[in-house]
């Protein structure tokens, strides 16, 4: 059973009750990051998040890992472009204590100026990370290529100056503008009684009612189609190639989703047979679609040899011709929506998942979209809507080309950029 509650405060509740588990997920949705970030703020979601972590005025920072601890549970949190998840999962005795210690994290932190100095050189050396990771650094690279200066095409952790920049007053006020109940969702699932658990979080969320948040005005995205090459120390190239994609809330994600599940999505794509199985050129070859409730993309990641970066690029566009020439088989089709259908099904034998899928639905949709529509949907998906989706994404001259490579092989991937029309 699934309910929809408003509290009293403003905040949306969505609970869905199982008795097939002995446990319960539960995750406090803030519609805050990095797209509603200011200038200069870059990064400060993703803090916050680190923050509530780092002591309140019943719990000290090393208390609520105990606590968590001494009931077997396990709590953590996420940052994302449009929305924090602070989110925990105990057994079902337990839900009382991890409800009172979650609102207490999200209403009573203490943003102590020295632990806040502190957390500055961990959030630091986390982008530091990043940077030593060139196979997620060519996505951040992508992405702010894509969008240049809008905050959608921002790292989520800001960078070593936005970071450093962080001041108490500036991350106090973008607390108290996002952290209120009408800018919240709490989503759970579990075995519970719903009465039960809206009684519990009315209880201890007493955050005062907000008269509802202010209509937060984002420029609409604008794509910057470029071809962006780095040179780093690697042994290896990294490279993307994408395209501007849909909007999570267009009606033909369906659409993209049987195209990249065909074109990179899965081991039996047409990149990763190509490229990886037949040829041996790479390791990890996929596709992926990135969707906002303003714009997306959709792209090509592929680590190679710096010698056959050229043949690897050449190879990827070569099958991107393919597909938009509407040669895609009944076969082909069949599997990959197989292949989509089984995961989304599979995915709700874990509550965690559940109680994801419930806080997205909520956020871009407004409703908790049913399984049959998604299935459906997939379904209804034909040979001529894949290459439609191909033909929309992938136009001459609207695609963007990044790569991270060796210092000494400028000459090597100018030729692999060349090739992109």
């Amino acid at each position: 059973m699934q309910k929809r509650v408003v509290l009293d405060n403003g905040m949306t509740l969505v609970l869905e009750n199982t008795s097939s588990v002995r446990s319960i997920c539960i995750g406090v949705w803030v519609r805050a990051g990095a797209i509603y970030e200011p200038s200069g703020l870059g990064g400060v979601s993703h803090f916050i998040e680190h923050m509530l972590f780092k002591g309140t005025k019943k719990h000290s920072a090393r208390q609520i890992a105990e606590t968590m601890d001494s009931i077997g549970g396990q709590i953590n949190a996420f940052s994302a472009k449009e929305f924090t998840c602070f989110f925990a999962k105990v057994r079902d005795e337990h839900i009382e204590k991890v409800i009172a210690l979650l609102a207490d994290m999200l209403n009573h932190s203490l943003f102590d100026r020295e632990e806040i100095e502190r957390e500055k050189n961990v959030v630091i050396e986390e982008i530091k990370m990043y940077e030593d990771a060139p196979d997620e650094l060519i996505h951040d690279i992508f992405s702010q290529s894509l969008w240049k200066s809008h905050p959608i095409g921002q790292p989520i952790l800001g960078t070593v100056e936005s970071v450093s920049g962080l001041g108490r007053e500036k991350i106090m006020d973008y607390y108290s503008e996002n952290y209120v109940p009408s800018n919240m969702l709490i989503t759970a699932v579990g075995n519970f009684k719903i009465p039960k658990l809206s009684a519990l979080i009315e209880k201890y969320f007493k955050f005062k009612q907000d008269g509802g948040m202010e209509t937060r005005r984002v420029e609409t995205p604008k794509f910057c189609i470029e071809k962006q090459l780095r040179e780093k120390n690697v042994e290896q190239v990294h490279l993307v190639l994408g395209a501007p994609g849909i909007t999570e809330i267009d009606e033909d994600r369906y659409k993209l989703y049987v195209l990249n599940s065909i074109f990179g999505g899965s081991m039996s794509s047409r990149l990763f047979q190509e490229i990886r199985e037949n040829r041996g050129l790479a390791y990890s070859i996929f596709s992926y679609a990135t969707l906002y409730k303003m714009t997306g993309l959709f792209a090509i990641y592929a680590g190679c040899g710096y010698k056959d970066c050229d043949v690897v690029t050449g190879l990827i566009l070569d099958e991107i011709e393919k597909i938009k020439k509407n040669n895609i088989t009944k076969i082909e089709l069949t599997r990959a929506k197989e292949q989509l259908k089984g995961n989304i099904i599979m995915s709700l034998e874990s509550i965690n998942s559940r109680m994801n899928r419930m806080g997205r639905n909520e956020i871009y949709f407004n409703r908790q979209i049913p399984i049959d529509e998604v299935l459906d949907n997939i379904d209804g998906v034909s040979e001529e809507d894949v290459s439609y989706m191909a033909k929309k994404l992938f136009k001459k001259g609207r695609m963007a080309f990044s790569i991270i490579g060796p210092q000494d092989g400028e000459k090597k991937l100018e030729r692999s950029l060349e090739l992109v029309p």
